[in-house]
């Protein structure tokens, strides 16, 4: 069964989350920084009046410093996601497209991807010439311990 994922690149790999996780796509501006945050929240967005917390996804996923590249500041994005009854923000390097993904095509058996947590990651999906990375949200934002209790925004 084909399923829809919006992807998207960081630090030279390509991810994708559901598209029915996600609520809007903004450009990384009016960020305003939050003291004393986690070292992954980048700070809040003001979306129609509700503070919503922005997640860097290359410090939540642990990406090691050799693999990071520089992103495009024009390309930068932030995507609102929904997991659970919580928004959040996440700062990627560019949104790429929308994708189908055929369940048949996700290797579920990854226990390991280069510069990635490995229980953050549902599988590995190749599709045409390109491999993505599915990205698991409801445990980016939950493994080892209830890190929405830490991020601004979300009581």
């Amino acid at each position: 069964m084909n399923k829809r994922y919006v992807s998207f690149s960081l630090a030279g790999g390509r991810y994708c989350i559901p598209v029915d996780q996600v609520l809007q796509i903004l450009r990384l501006e009016n960020l305003m920084e939050i003291p004393k945050a986690p070292p992954y929240v980048e700070g809040v967005v003001n979306l129609r009046g509700d503070i919503i917390p922005v997640v860097g996804l290359r410090q939540r996923l642990e990406i090691q410093r050799e693999d990071r590249r520089e992103p495009d500041p024009r390309k930068r994005r932030i995507i609102i996601v929904r997991v659970g009854t919580r928004s959040y923000g996440l700062d990627v390097d560019e949104v790429r497209e929308i994708v189908e993904i055929d369940d048949s095509s996700v290797a579920t058996d990854a226990t390991t991807v280069l510069g990635v947590r490995a229980e953050f990651v549902t599988g590995i999906a190749r599709r045409d010439d390109s491999m993505y990375i599915l990205l698991d949200l409801p445990r980016v934002f939950s493994a080892g311990r209830d890190l929405s209790a830490q991020l601004p925004g979300q009581s």
